[in-house]
């Protein structure tokens, strides 16, 4: 019979001041014995229970093959995978040989022999704003999508319908679809349009992905210590210190001075999204309990609706009181508190509530029909974007004849406008033939986007540049897509 030997760590401490104390407050946070680590009660039947085994998971070599997998898909055409290197060792070797790489990694992890290095915090601007991002080292981030995946799995039964962050099969404009359903539901179901108002609360967390707390006294670690715990309501030490290294891991500052954080995540890894769905679980089911109320949640972006103001009164009391006791803030320039209604009428006396004709949802306005356009700020920057690539063609193309220039610059928009070319399109071109179902939004667009060419080609501005070049030669003869046409082509896609 072969011996086997018992395999190294796959992970060998750095010589780097990585046995330098830590600061004040981020000493380790271990998990009680002989008892239970929290007294918070059983959840609610319907929610379900975790099934997950974590120390049997955390020694599966599959998860890690996959794990190895899914980096390598993520960056087959990135520039990342050069940097993809760790002692010396390059990604594409540990891919060739994933299996016997995922057995030993796994085998490391469960004996208790992984060792994490630091990671490195790098700034990347996102939007406009400048966001400070975690980098670790190859194997370090296999790992962290292993316990990801695994507290994800172990999640999921106790995740609320109404939430639409970072879930497969689920996306934020299944949220915008049921949302307009229900206001159309209302609607029919009140045929008086005095009595059809709908009050509608928004609220927002503060900085949700730099405010979750993950120092020694957070409520997260009892979260995640009942989520994984076995029936006896204990947790291999092991296992439990992986977990809690991947939450809070250890980073290098600018400075190159170790640090732990106490609050927020470290974002760009998989733990990020799913603690930011795990957390709020509990205010998703309190919500989610409410009869005749619309509820969505996407990460910290929260809408409630309801008929009647009571409910939503309670809505806003339940969010402000579990933001409290989960140690977070509510974005106060961010909450909203709507009256909804056909000719936006003011909110009736007494309530504080501002009178809207649509509720704007995640870059969306849904109006009391149901229908949805394409939010204020968004259409505005599609426009300046195809003015963009509009002036930007035709100054290539100067010199050419105003036929040949105005077909380029259909060519161009045509392709910023369709969903399926995704290397050219414009962002909101997909939630314009996806979601916007508002037809006078879509044809005032195709308005727009019609001047935008007649006045790249031939510098002319204002509707009666048509007289020139008529709208029905940009169409036919140059080729320009409609909106407004195409939308009412396109088949729909099922909700």
């Amino acid at each position: 019979m072969e011996r086997r030997q018992r395999p190294r760590s796959c992970r060998r401490r750095e010589k780097d001041g990585r046995g330098e104390p830590y600061p004040s407050g981020c000493n380790s946070i271990p998990a009680p014995k002989g008892k239970r680590f929290d007294d918070t009660p059983d959840p609610p039947p319907g929610l379900g229970t975790a099934v997950t085994d974590l120390e049997r998971s955390l020694a599966d070599p599959r998860r890690y093959r996959r794990q190895i997998e899914r980096l390598f898909d993520r960056t087959l055409f990135s520039p990342v995978r050069r940097s993809l290197r760790q002692a010396g060792v390059p990604f594409e070797s540990v891919f060739d040989r994933q299996r016997r790489f995922a057995r030993l990694l796994a085998r490391t992890v469960a004996a208790g022999d992984y060792e994490f290095a630091p990671g490195r915090v790098r700034e990347i601007r996102v939007g406009g704003k400048v966001r400070e991002v975690f980098a670790f080292r190859m194997t370090d981030r296999l790992v962290h999508g292993v316990a990801a995946e695994i507290i994800d799995e172990a999640a999921q039964p106790r995740l609320s319908a109404s939430l639409y962050s970072y879930r497969k099969g689920l996306s934020w404009w299944h949220a915008v679809r049921l949302l307009g359903a229900y206001m159309r539901a209302q609607r029919k179901a009140r045929p008086d349009p005095k009595d059809r108002g709908l009050f509608v609360i928004r609220r927002d967390i503060d900085s949700y992905t730099d405010s979750i707390p993950v120092g020694p006294g957070s409520p997260l670690w009892p979260m995640l210590h009942r989520l994984l715990e076995g029936k006896d309501g204990r947790l291999p030490e092991a296992a439990w210190t992986v977990i809690e290294r991947v939450v809070r891991p250890d980073a290098r500052a600018k400075d190159g001075g170790l640090m732990c954080l106490t609050r927020g995540l470290p974002t760009g890894q998989p733990i990020s999204c799913v603690v930011f769905n795990f957390y709020l679980h509990e205010l998703d089911r309190r919500l989610d309990a409410v009869p005749g109320a619309f509820y969505a949640r996407f990460s910290d972006d929260i809408l409630f609706a309801h008929p009647e103001p009571g409910p939503v009164q309670e809505a806003a009391r339940i969010i402000e009181e579990t933001a409290a006791a989960l140690d977070l803030k509510l974005k106060v320039e961010k909450s909203r508190d709507l009256y909804v209604t056909a000719p936006g009428r003011p909110a009736p006396p007494g309530c504080p509530a501002r009178g809207r004709s649509s509720i704007p949802f995640l870059g969306v306005e849904v109006w009391t029909d149901g229908t949805v356009s394409l939010g204020r700020e968004k259409a505005r920057a599609f426009v300046r974007d195809l003015e963009d690539r509009a002036s930007r063609t035709a100054r290539a193309l100067c010199g050419s004849a105003p036929d040949a220039i105005g077909r380029g610059i259909c060519s161009v928009l045509n392709r910023a406008l369709r969903p399926e070319t995704a290397p050219f399109r414009q962002r909101s071109a997909d939630t314009l033939w996806r979601i916007v179902t508002n037809r006078p939004q879509l044809l005032h667009l195709d308005g727009l986007v019609a001047r935008i060419v007649l006045r790249a080609a031939t510098g002319r501005t204002g509707p009666r540049a048509f007289r020139t070049i008529p709208l029905r030669k940009i169409r036919s003869e140059w080729g320009l897509l409609s909106l407004y046409h195409g939308r009412n082509k396109r088949p729909r896609r099922p909700s």
